[in-house]
């Protein structure tokens, strides 16, 4: 966790406040695959295993999301589904052109579907973290 310190005098009192400085994108991948340095790693089984874990670890499932992403207002209803749960890349689908795959139901079907094809809205608490994994798996595999 990075925090910068500011002291202010008040009334005689010495205030210390601390403010957090969220990571960037680069540092946020890194910590997600449990590594130090300060380079990205190349996406491989083991570095694909960690960000799994991590991902399993941290979304907030179920979730909502659309697939493919809506172009229209009338698409927003027919391309939602919700995400149930991750499938594990070494037991299930997964590979270094789709990455991770997830169990989605849209209506009374039941769809695997790559996490790196879903649309998730911005304001989602999952969208952060869908958006590091999809930056890194692009980007270094």
């Amino acid at each position: 966790m990075l925090l910068a310190n500011a002291e202010t005098h008040w009334s005689g009192l010495k205030v210390v406040a601390q403010s957090y400085r969220k990571p960037d994108q680069k540092q946020r991948i890194i910590e997600a695959l449990g590594l130090s340095g300060r380079h990205l790693p190349s996406v491989d089984d083991e570095t694909h295993s960690r960000y799994y874990e991590y991902l399993s670890a941290n979304l907030l499932l179920p979730f909502s999301a659309h697939y493919p992403k809506p172009k229209s207002s009338q698409e927003e209803e027919e391309f939602r589904c919700t995400v149930l749960e991750l499938l594990d890349p070494e037991k299930h689908l997964g590979d270094g052109f789709d990455g991770i795959f997830c169990k989605t139901c849209k209506g009374k079907y039941e769809i695997n579907l790559p996490l790196i094809e879903l649309d998730i809205p911005h304001d989602d608490p999952n969208f952060q973290f869908i958006e590091d994994y999809w930056y890194w798996f692009w980007n270094w595999r």
